[in-house]
């Protein structure tokens, strides 16, 4: 039992090194349903039951070597099958290979030299060696169906794996497709915003040309008073002016102070606070 407990062991590290082997289930053998069901049924005894589970297991994924050695120890251990063992225990000694460290590996074949002996002890007939009538033999006409079989499912396998690899191509050209779109509303966008930086380049170069002989300066001497062209005055806030106070200067009239205030909007802000030395545009008086 020490020496089967110790190749189980081996059996689980080998089956982790060849996880990518067979298929998906090589390293996860017990996910699947048949598998499960061969666990379940060596536990409650079951062996034939649970040989006939992991056989049908190796046809689905027949590069498991845990599988092979699972259903090896069934055969040795409890059915007294010995060439069905021997046979389990060289797959799995093929399908590990190298990456089974040599003193395991020569444990196996210990283990297979140990069931042929068991062998022929059990159907040593006087001195001639023969196999027992129980040892199952293979129908020819149900080898055939059974390999038809598993070639109809191999196709369908690989009709799975064909439409899969149309799908990813399918999504690649998606993405794409896609990328590029984003890429020329990318560049669209930003022809538009060139453009309208362009026209508002175009706008103040043009406000600047009409007002070329305003003086530059935003702040100035407090309560002093510069002329512009077409009658437009501009004022410098000093101490204590406000709106109305500055438009009885300008216009004799405090209650024209509306007109400053709309003539200065971009300057005054919505909140309308004067700052000493700030300049004012004084537009001319509307017309009496």
């Amino acid at each position: 039992m020490k020496a089967i407990r110790f190749l189980s062991a081996t059996a689980a590290v080998a089956c982790i090194a060849f996880a990518s082997a067979c298929s998906d289930y090589v390293g996860k053998e017990a996910t699947h349903p048949l598998y499960a069901k061969a666990m379940s049924a060596k536990t409650s005894k079951s062996y034939r039951e649970s040989a006939d589970s992991l056989e049908e297991f190796l046809v689905i994924c027949p590069k498991s070597p845990k599988a092979h050695y699972d259903v090896a120890l069934l055969y040795k251990e409890n059915l007294e099958n010995y060439p069905a063992a021997i046979y389990h225990l060289q797959k799995y000694l093929d399908l590990t290979g190298e990456a089974l460290p040599k003193d395991d590996q020569a444990a196996i074949r210990r283990y297979i030299q140990d069931c042929e002996r068991q062998m022929f002890e059990l159907y040593r007939v006087r001195n001639d060696v023969k196999l027992a009538d129980d040892v199952p033999q293979v129908d020819p006409a149900k080898l055939a169906a059974k390999n038809t079989e598993i070639a109809a499912l191999r196709e369908k396998i690989q009709k799975y794996i064909d439409n899969e690899k149309l799908i990813l191509a399918q999504n690649q050209e998606l993405r794409n497709r896609l990328a590029k779109a984003t890429t020329a509303a990318t560049q669209t966008q930003s022809g538009r915003t060139q453009t309208a930086s362009s026209a508002s380049s175009a706008s103040t170069s043009q406000t600047t040309a009409r007002s070329t002989s305003v003086p530059s300066s935003t702040t100035g001497t407090p309560g002093t008073t510069i002329a512009g062209e077409n009658g437009v005055r501009y004022y410098y806030v000093a101490k204590g002016d406000g709106l109305q106070a500055i438009a009885q200067k300008m216009y004799g009239k405090a209650s024209m102070w509306k007109i400053i205030q709309d003539a200065n909007k971009e300057t005054l802000g919505e909140r309308g606070i004067l700052k000493i030395g700030q300049k004012l545009v004084i537009p001319p008086a509307p017309a009496q």
